[in-house]
């Protein structure tokens, strides 16, 4: 059953993503970018697992999207301009708004999953790639559910005209509507752990969570935890400053020309992403993050919040946290005004 109205309240069921098979590129010749990238998915799919693991240790259960078949993906990746993206963060395309599901890009690798629920699902998308339909362009991460009140981050991502129709959709005369610009991925630049309890980043200037949050506390970080040693470590920097590193590689040339090349799709630009914020709430008492942050660990033992470190050791590749990686379709509990 679709049921889900903030970020918090307890998991019962998940969308994790999933990277393309090591496999799916046996057919690039040059071994040293064969190896690279084979690796880096195999590492992505590892990590991807245990987090299900850590998330069914808690009680909620975990669903995971299909891969497109491998003739298919080479195809795509050596005739069509490039590999598509692998089904890796469901939160980007699709998000739970009390008991419905909006499929903002309509990602055929979750068409099986969501059709168990074909009766609570919006759709806007004639198929899997619809030119003329409305929410072309947006990113379900721009929108950040507190009860009856939701937020809209009408920027980089997410159009005021998208926004109207999402209303106008999805939600009912009992909503209360704000905006919340933080040049896209709202998502990403803060997170509510619980009532009273938010970690933001330094990309919350233009937010107002003072007003629209009183007396809530709020822990302000400037840089994800490893940041100081990406900044000093082997990565890709001189090359191409902020968009992209391998976590403990140092990228041939010969593989970072493949990625920039035939890999755009996959990859931002992580310098002004802080993965620390970028967490999936399990209950009030416990959130899983991708690494150790002092300061936030701290700030979850004030609040008797239990920390729990699933790693994600590509993150500076995807471009893609926690967060990201998943997406709930039920939590227990119903519609509340925290505000």
């Amino acid at each position: 059953m679709i049921n889900s109205y903030t970020s918090w309240q307890p998991l019962q069921e998940v969308v994790v993503g999933r990277a393309y098979s090591p496999d799916y590129f046996d057919f690039i010749d040059n071994p040293q970018v064969r190896n690279q990238l084979q690796q880096i998915l195999a590492e992505t799919e590892e990590d991807l697992d245990q987090l299900q693991r850590t998330i069914e240790t808690h009680g909620a259960r975990v669903h995971r999207p299909d891969l497109p078949s491998k003739d298919s993906f080479v195809w795509h990746q050596t005739e069509g301009g490039g590999a598509p993206l692998p089904p890796l963060t469901p939160r980007d395309w699709q998000i739970t708004l009390g008991q419905k599901l909006l499929r903002v890009l309509a990602m055929p690798e979750l068409d099986t999953i969501c059709a168990n629920y074909a009766d609570q699902v919006i759709n806007p998308h004639k198929s899997a790639w619809d030119p003329d339909c409305v929410l072309n362009g947006a990113s379900a991460s721009c929108i950040v559910r507190v009860g009856q009140d939701v937020f809209f981050d009408n920027s980089d991502f997410l159009t005021p005209a998208q926004t109207e129709w999402i209303v106008e959709h999805c939600l009912g005369p009992e909503y209360r509507v704000h905006e919340a610009v933080t040049d896209g991925h709202g998502d990403a630049v803060f997170a509510i752990l619980k009532p009273g309890v938010i970690l933001s980043s330094k990309h919350d200037m233009h937010l107002h969570l003072a007003d629209d949050f009183p007396g809530w506390e709020v822990l302000k970080l400037w840089d994800s935890s490893i940041w100081a040693a990406m900044e000093v470590g082997k990565f890709k920097w001189e090359a191409n400053p902020g968009a992209w590193y391998v976590q403990g590689q140092t990228p041939t040339p010969e593989f970072s020309a493949f990625v920039d090349t035939y890999l755009k799709k996959w990859t931002g630009f992580v310098a002004e992403t802080v993965f620390d914020v970028n967490c999936l709430v399990l209950d009030e008492e416990n959130v899983i993050f991708s690494a150790y942050n002092k300061d936030v660990f701290d700030f979850c033992k004030r609040h008797r919040i239990n920390p729990i470190i699933s790693e994600l050791r590509h993150s500076y590749f995807w471009d893609g946290g926690i967060s990201c990686c998943t997406q709930d379709l039920e939590r227990r509990g119903g519609l509340e005004s925290y505000l």
